[in-house]
């Protein structure tokens, strides 16, 4: 039993012993981690040199509940556009915009991907009525400017038709049409300069770290103390 313990102890000291070494070992082959390093920006910029800056296009349209003359129904539209937002990615939502836009490739389940991933959303809803707002925005954001403002205004035109012929009611209304489309940067070029230089940086270190650590030469004095075998010799001490 003491013997299993003291193979145990001395396996655990050996791999420290190895993670020292290894560690020491990668320490003085920093030069090559650092022009690693170095390696992966240049790679970025070039990357990014090669691609040109991506951006993103995008519209919004505004969707209000406003009754003239009726706060009540004004009110009742505020809980219409918050309780029933996921209908967006309905079918028949889809559907009723695909109808309005001149374009066969614009179709009900191009739109209801659309929604799924995020390209279309609606703004501005809430779970909780004490948060409710009278306004929602309807936005589409796409990496083509084609149709961006079709489409925006299409699935606002789409969803409120569909709410108010769901319930009966005429408590919703696009107010605020889609009219321009905006233009943003997708992503940043500093970001991806710093990745993949991190990436060289944690690539290198990790392979010289694991290529040290499993190595049987030996690099330092403790790696030698538990293994009487590997002194070949010992130098006289003198004065």
């Amino acid at each position: 039993m003491n013997t299993d313990i003291k193979e145990m102890e001395i396996t655990d000291y050996n791999i420290l012993r190895n993670i020292v070494s290894a560690l020491y070992r990668t320490w003085k082959m920093k030069w090559i981690i650092v022009f690693a390093t170095i390696i992966g920006g240049l790679l970025a910029v070039a990357f990014l040199k090669y691609k040109g800056d991506k951006y993103s296009y995008y519209s919004n349209a505004a969707i209000y509940s406003a009754v003239y003359g009726s706060y009540s129904e004004t009110t009742s539209g505020v809980t219409l556009m918050n309780t029933y937002s996921s209908v967006l990615g309905t079918s028949r939502v889809c559907e009723r915009a695909a109808a309005e836009i001149d374009d066969s490739r614009v179709t009900a389940n191009y739109l209801m991907n659309l929604v799924a991933s995020g390209a279309v959303t609606l703004g501005g809803t809430s779970r909780e009525s004490k948060n409710y707002g009278y306004r929602l925005v309807m936005q589409t954001m796409l990496d083509d400017p084609e149709n961006v403002v079709e489409i925006t205004n299409a699935m606002a035109d789409a969803y409120v038709s569909e709410i108010n012929d769901l319930l009966g009611a005429d408590n919703l209304q696009v107010f605020e049409r889609a009219t321009n489309v905006g233009m943003i940067k997708s992503g940043s070029n500093y970001l991806i300069v710093i990745i993949l230089a991190a990436a060289g940086f944690f690539l290198s270190a990790g392979i010289i770290f694991v290529k040290e650590f499993f190595s049987s030469k030996v690099y330092i004095v403790s790696q030698c103390e538990s293994d009487k075998s590997m002194i070949l010799g010992l130098l006289p001490y003198s004065k």
